[in-house]
């Protein structure tokens, strides 16, 4: 009995050691690089997450403003619509945001003498991508070169509400 207890002494750490299972260093470094892209990965995905949530919301400000605006054209009398919400009239074809950073054009189709056509477009910019949503990149509610992309001879946006107006 003696002899087992001195010899399991005079053994180093690395001898009895050798039989014991656990993680290599080359392992641990494989796991921890897997870990690190997992992480990086998550945070880029909360990141655009974010962006997107900004986003969202200014598409529903921008909304909300357009269908205030749609709704103060509606209280106009039918007369007065096409002659006030036009270049030049008052209030005008455009009108500045008071949620966002941005401008609404209203286009007034008065053709048909019995029907109006109120096209209301709304571009903003987004604060946290600098990134102007819809047609007028400067923001001024007037086509300027390039900014009429699909040559309508309107400044489009994904805030487009359109209505028509009857003579009562």
């Amino acid at each position: 009995m003696m002899n087992t207890v001195r010899s399991w002494r005079n053994k180093s750490s690395l001898q009895l050691r050798a039989g014991v299972k656990g993680f290599t260093l080359l392992e641990t470094l494989i796991t921890a690089g897997i870990l690190m892209v997992t992480v990086v990965g998550l945070m880029e995905l909360f990141a655009y997450c974010a962006q997107l949530s900004e986003m969202a919301g200014n598409l529903t400000s921008a909304l909300s403003e357009a269908q205030d605006k749609m709704e103060e054209i509606r209280n106009h009398t039918y007369a007065d619509i096409a002659t006030d919400y036009v270049s030049g009239g008052s209030p005008g074809n455009t009108f500045n945001l008071t949620q966002l950073t941005g401008k609404g054009v209203i286009y007034v189709d008065a053709s048909n003498t019995d029907l109006l056509k109120i096209e209301i477009d709304v571009s903003w910019r987004n604060n946290r991508t600098d990134r102007v949503v819809g047609e007028d990149l400067d923001l001024d509610g007037i086509i300027d070169t390039g900014e009429d992309v699909d040559s309508d001879g309107k400044l489009d946006s994904p805030v487009k509400l359109i209505t028509y107006i009857a003579e009562k």
